[in-house]
C-alpha cells in the first residue's frame, strides 16, 4: 500500500496535472510505478499502468481515478493487473456495442456483457467474474465519489457474483487441488526422470514433486541455489513470493538427490542463456515476441507449454482412460500426502527444519490446517476405507449408508462436504474425532490414545502402527529383563489396546 497516495484525496476540483504517481504524472497515459515496485524479477511493462487503449477521454479519466483509488487499497502490481489485464475486455465490448460513457451501462448492458463473455469469449466462471466485477467496482466507486457513472443502483438485483457464482465458492473451487492419485504420480515421475528430454519440463516436474513448492517459486530459482549443511544435507534456497509481507522472503527447503541432479542439469543447459543475458535464473527461454530476447520462463506459460504437452506426449491417463488433467498446484497437495504416508507430521517436519536453521514459513501452517485435513478426509472417509478403532464399525456403516446410490463422480464432492461438516484433528497415525468446541479434551491417564472412542485409524497407517507395536514389545522385554515391573505395566496398558488395532488392520490387508 502506498502511503503517499493515501494522503491525497481526489475531489471534483482536484489539480490532476500536479499529482505525481511514481515516475509519472496523473495526466499521462502511462504511469511508471517503478519506485513502488522494486522487485527486479518484474519486467518494466509489469511496473506500468497503461491507459492508452481507452479511446474516450472521459472514461479514461474515470479509470485513472479508479486506479489511483485502488493504489491506496491494494498492491501496485495488482492494480496493474486490474487495469491492463482485466479491464481491456470491458472496453473491447464497449467498442463493439458503441458505448461511449459509463453512464450508458444499464442492467441490460451489464447482463449482455456477461452473456457475451460466456457465449462468445467462452470464459470460465472465474475469468468472467473478475471482468464483470471490475466494471461493477468502477461504477459503484464512481457513485460514491461523484464520477460520471449511472446514478441508480443497477446492481441491486444483479451483480457479478449472482451472474457468475459466489466469489467465496469460486475461491474454494480454484484453490481446491486434489493430490495426484498414487499410480499416476508414479508414472509422471518415472516419465520425467527416465524419459523426458525437455530439460525445463523435466526439472520443473521433478522439483515440484519433490519439494511441494509452487511453480512460481520453482521458476524463480537461481544459479547456485543448492547448498549443503554442515552435516551433509542438501537444501535449496529460493525466494518465497506469497508471504504476509509485501515483498518476497528468502526460504530454504531440504532437497533430495533427484532435485540436485535436475538443478545441475538445468544449470548446464541454460548456462549459455545466462551468459548472454546476465540473468541468474535457471528457467530461461527465448521470447520470440520480445525480439528473441532471453527471459525468465513465465509461470502461466509453464502449464500450457510444458506440463500439458508432457502429459500428452507420454499418454498419461486417469482412471477414466482420458488424458490426466494435471494442474501444477496438485504437486503441492501430493507432497503433503507423501509426508503423511511416511508418517512424518507436518509439525515435526517444521521443527526439524528449524533445528538446522532452515526457515519453514507460514504456508506449511496453511497446508496443515486445510489441505492436510482434506487429505486425511480422503483417507478416512473414502467408501473403500478400511478402518480400525472403537467406533470403526459404526463409522463404516454410516459411510456405506451415506454413499449408497451416489454416482462415482459425486464421491469427491461428498467427501469434501463431510470433511467440512465434521470436526476432526489429524494425528500422525490416524485422526481424533473429538470436537473441541465442546471444551478441552480429557487429559492424563483418564484418556489414552488407542482406547479412546474418538480415535480412528485406517489401513494406510498400518506400517507406522506395526512399527510402534514392535518397538513397544522390545521395550517391554527390556523392562522385564531389568525387573522394572512398574515400567512394564505402563507399557502394557498401551500394548493391550494397540495390539488389537494392528491385528484388525492385518486382517483387512488380506481381504
Amino acid at each position: 500500500m502506498i502511503e503517499a497516495l493515501k494522503q491525497q484525496i481526489l475531489s471534483g476540483g482536484a489539480d490532476f496535472e500536479n499529482i505525481k504517481i511514481g515516475n509519472s504524472w496523473f495526466v499521462e497515459d502511462t504511469w511508471d510505478l517503478t519506485p513502488y515496485m522494486p522487485r527486479k524479477t518484474l519486467s518494466s511493462t509489469h511496473k506500468q499502468i497503461r491507459f492508452g487503449y481507452i479511446g474516450d477521454e472521459q472514461m479514461k479519466q474515470i479509470v485513472k481515478q479508479y486506479a489511483y483509488f485502488r493504489l491506496g487499497q491494494i498492491k501496485p502490481f495488482s492494480v496493474h493487473h486490474e487495469i491492463n489485464g482485466v479491464l481491456p475486455v470491458v472496453f473491447e465490448y464497449f467498442k463493439l456495442m458503441g458505448i461511449n460513457s459509463f453512464r450508458e451501462v444499464t442492467q441490460e448492458v451489464f447482463l449482455e456483457f456477461a452473456l457475451w463473455m460466456k457465449d462468445v469469449k467462452q470464459y470460465k466462471r472465474s475469468v468472467g467474474f473478475k471482468r464483470s466485477r471490475i466494471l461493477q467496482q468502477i461504477i459503484q466507486t464512481g457513485q460514491i465519489k461523484g464520477w460520471d457513472v449511472p446514478c441508480e443502483n443497477i446492481f441491486l438485483h444483479m451483480s457479478a457474483a449472482s451472474l457468475w457464482g459466489n466469489r467465496a465458492s469460486m475461491n474454494r473451487e480454484s484453490s481446491k487441488f486434489k493430490p495426484i492419485p498414487e499410480d499416476i504420480f508414479n508414472t509422471i515421475l518415472d516419465c520425467a526422470v527416465n524419459k523426458e528430454t525437455d530439460v525445463l519440463t523435466k526439472a520443473g516436474i521433478i522439483i515440484q514433486s519433490q519439494t511441494g513448492l509452487r511453480i512460481s517459486e520453482v521458476v524463480s530459482i537461481q544459479e547456485g541455489c543448492i547448498h549443503t549443511t554442515d552435516d551433509g544435507n542438501a537444501y535449496m534456497e529460493i525466494m518465497l513470493g506469497k508471504t504476509e509481507r509485501a515483498e518476497p522472503a528468502p526460504h530454504k527447503v531440504f532437497v533430495n538427490q533427484l532435485v540436485c541432479d535436475a538443478v545441475r542439469e538445468l544449470s548446464d543447459y541454460t548456462k549459455p542463456l545466462r551468459e548472454e543475458s546476465g540473468l541468474k535464473e535457471l528457467f530461461l527461454t527465448r521470447a520470440l515476441r520480445f525480439h528473441n530476447h532471453v527471459v525468465v520462463y513465465k509461470t502461466d506459460l509453464f502449464a500450457t507449454y510444458k506440463i500439458a504437452p508432457f502429459i500428452k506426449r507420454w499418454n498419461i491417463c486417469g482412471s477414466d482412460g482420458e488424458v490426466y488433467p494435471l494442474k501444477s498446484h496438485q504437486f503441492r497437495a501430493t507432497y503433503v500426502r507423501e509426508l503423511i504416508k511416511r508418517k512424518l507430521p507436518i509439525s515435526y517436519i517444521m521443527k526439524q527444519f528449524g533445528h538446522v536453521s532452515i526457515e519453514m514459513t507460514a504456508h506449511y501452517l496453511t497446508l496443515q490446517e486445510t489441505e492436510v485435513k482434506e487429505i486425511y478426509a480422503e483417507i478416512i472417509l473414502s467408501p473403500n476405507a478400511k478402518l480400525a478403532g472403537l467406533r470403526a464399525s459404526e463409522i463404516q456403516n454410516n459411510l456405506q449408508a451415506y454413499f449408497r446410490g451416489r454416482a462415482e463422480t459425486d464421491i469427491d464432492l461428498v467427501i469434501s462436504e463431510l470433511a467440512s461438516a465434521a470436526s476432526f484433528n489429524p494425528l500422525p497415525n490416524g485422526i481424533c474425532l473429538y470436537d473441541f468446541r465442546r471444551g478441552n479434551c480429557t487429559s492424563g491417564d483418564g484418556c489414552f490414545f488407542y482406547n479412546c472412542p474418538n480415535y480412528i485409524t485406517e489401513i494406510s497407517f498400518y506400517p507406522v502402527l506395526k512399527k510402534e507395536l514392535e518397538l513397544m514389545e522390545r521395550e517391554m522385554e527390556r523392562f522385564r529383563s531389568l525387573g522394572r515391573e512398574r515400567d512394564w505395566q505402563r507399557q502394557y496398558v498401551k500394548y493391550q489396546y494397540l495390539k488389537p488395532l494392528v491385528e484388525n488392520l492385518e486382517v483387512q490387508i488380506d481381504d
